[in-house]
């Protein structure tokens, strides 16, 4: 299965083809077909909303039977809230999808959803990379045996649509002590079109409990429906001090002490 890097790179091809090839005329239509423009691993449609629609049945024709929704977004984004999706399911052996459509009238001129399916998914389960579920990335840290290492994640706007971000303390046995942080990300709400983030704080002490060192990284998305990976991004106005932070752009970076 292609990876949904590679999904996430050809929604705004996807975007254009379904425009053309897909869009529903206006919404007094109450039943409604449309095919889904792609390849056997995803495929991507569009419908209007323009005039509204009021209990419109909408069957997509998938291009396979292992699709599963990934992502719906809206044109324009003023017209996230004027819609509704409900009583979706997946008919004929999985090769089409069909829910309820209901939005308001006062959709302007244009004003379309996006509805865009990816393969190798069991239903119900959350693909790589989309909202609505716990995600971890690992902290190696050198900074000697005997220190105490606080990770404090999220609070004060330092976090986006997650929930249960990592606050742990630990004492260190020995270098090259690797440890897990993270959090659920939310799949909700506009948190299913939003990225997910937190940054964490970290904090190094000595047996004394006088301080060796601080700083901040982050985890998270840079795009919606993108990969997760850490780094050490700090806040505007926070450095690191006394210890130091290195990243490999992956899930893994590295805290070691100065000196």
């Amino acid at each position: 299965m292609r990876s949904f890097w590679k999904l996430a790179s050809t929604v705004g091809v996807l975007g254009a083809m379904v425009v053309l090839l897909s869009v529903a005329t206006a919404g007094a239509a109450r039943t409604q077909t449309v095919r889904c423009v792609g390849t056997a691993d995803f495929c991507g449609t569009s419908v209007s909303i323009v005039g509204g629609a009021s209990n419109r049945v909408v069957t997509v024709n998938l291009t396979g039977t292992n699709l599963k929704l990934a992502k719906v977004t809206v044109v324009p984004p003023a017209s996230r809230r004027a819609f509704s999706i409900s009583k979706a399911s997946y008919r004929l052996g999985g090769s089409q999808y069909r829910f309820t459509l209901n939005a308001v009238r006062a959709n302007p001129r244009g004003a379309r959803i996006v509805l865009i399916f990816a393969a190798g998914n069991a239903p119900g389960a959350a693909p790589r990379g989309l909202p609505g579920t716990v995600r971890t990335a690992t902290a190696l840290f050198r900074v000697g045996s005997g220190m105490t290492v606080s990770i404090v994640g999220g609070g004060g706007g330092t976090s986006n649509c997650t929930n249960n971000e990592t606050n742990t303390s630990f004492v260190t046995k020995g270098d090259n002590e690797s440890h897990s942080f993270g959090f659920d990300s939310k799949g909700s709400g506009s948190c299913f079109y939003d990225r997910s983030w937190s940054y964490f704080k970290v904090g190094v002490k000595d047996a004394a409990g006088k301080s060796v060192g601080s700083g901040t990284m982050w985890f998270g998305q840079n795009e919606t429906f993108g990969g997760y990976y850490a780094n050490c991004r700090s806040p505007s106005g926070f450095t690191w001090q006394g210890i130091t932070c290195d990243e490999n752009h992956t899930q893994t970076v590295t805290i070691q002490r100065v000196g």
